[in-house]
């Protein structure tokens, strides 16, 4: 395709993560929002109608348009496999919303597809585009606090999700934390040999699902480094997400991002304003920075960066922490 051509664009569900993803399009100069598809007809004709273009209810009609060039998955969990499958048969490129299925067979047919396709799979693991994250990732490769020893991720969620959206969400591992083991496989370029997990629920809606709302994950790697994860649904004081990694000659910190960042001092102490109140605010630009990756993909043929391996790895840790949790004992990573 010729790099000056804008790509059209078919938007697959409208739901939260929809919604961030059409403020990305529409800050991207090669994109163009074609179609939305939403199962709500009202709300996918209203959307067209806002933003000027064709709407459906189902993904086949979108699919058999010749003037489609690639389509953003950002339906529920559930449909995101089938929906994949069905879009790299109809020769369209496609870029997803985690998780891609519910089965590393999932994973492996819809990565296999996308190569005997010749097309680009863009799973969305977001958080390698912020650019505080990336930054620091950098760093670590550039050996700038030497050898890693301990590694801290801090991921807690605000506002509290609705208990609709958490009942088919496949749980905090997968829906959750498996942002977490895919940041610190990103930073390390590691995986670890073994994992632990503890958890807990403060919300009883959340129990009453047989979920957790309050998990804390250790890693052991076979240098000696070890890992921890802290994940909770709800912080209330905002949408809590920090970094630390410790090396054998310094330390780096991804700090939470203030969205003002006046600080009043006065005899009584010092104010700060609150941290960011939930993600789409927080990982604005690392929405529209994946975004941006994909559409080089496609218009300058660079490969997909996060890999077939990258996302097996994240689905098989996300799983084993799970287990740990159920069986109350760390258990050994499998090599792969």
């Amino acid at each position: 395709m010729d790099s000056l051509e804008k790509l059209n664009i078919a938007l697959f569900g409208l739901g939260r993560a929809g919604k961030f993803h059409i403020q990305s399009i529409q800050s991207i100069p090669e994109l163009n929002l074609k179609c939305v598809m939403d199962l709500n007809e009202s709300v996918a004709k209203r959307v067209a109608k806002d933003l000027e273009c064709s709407y459906s209810t189902d993904i086949d009609e979108p699919l058999s348009q010749n003037d489609i060039d690639a389509v953003i998955i950002a339906t529920p969990t559930k449909e995101h496999h089938q929906q994949i499958q069905a879009a790299l048969k109809a020769n369209k490129p496609v870029f997803s919303e985690k998780p891609l299925g519910n089965s590393l067979n999932e994973i492996d047919s819809c990565f296999e597809l996308a190569k005997q396709t010749d097309l680009p799979l863009f799973i969305g693991f977001n958080r390698r585009f912020d650019p505080s994250f990336s930054s620091l990732a950098s760093d670590v490769k550039d050996s700038k606090v030497g050898q890693l020893q301990m590694l801290r991720v801090t991921s807690r969620d605000s506002p509290l999700p609705t208990m609709d959206y958490i009942s088919k969400s496949n749980g905090i591992f997968h829906d959750c934390i498996v942002h977490d083991f895919d940041m610190l496989r990103f930073i390390t370029g590691k995986d670890p040999v073994e994992i632990y997990t503890l958890g807990s629920s403060f919300v009883e809606e959340i129990k009453a699902l047989n979920d957790l709302d309050n998990v804390l994950v250790a890693l052991k790697y076979d240098n000696g480094m070890i890992a921890s994860i802290d994940v909770n649904r709800f912080a209330s004081y905002g949408y809590d997400q920090r970094i630390e990694v410790f090396g054998s000659e310094g330390m780096l910190q991804a700090e939470n991002r203030l969205p003002i960042t006046t600080l009043l001092s006065t005899n009584i102490g010092l104010l700060k304003p609150k941290i960011e109140h939930s993600f789409p605010t927080r990982y604005r630009e690392a929405y529209q920075k994946e975004l941006e990756s994909f559409k080089d993909c496609l218009l300058k043929g660079i490969p997909v960066p996060i890999t077939h391996h990258d996302v097996r790895m994240s689905f098989i840790l996300s799983e084993l922490g799970e287990k740990s949790y159920n069986e109350n004992k760390p258990l050994s990573v499998p090599k792969n």
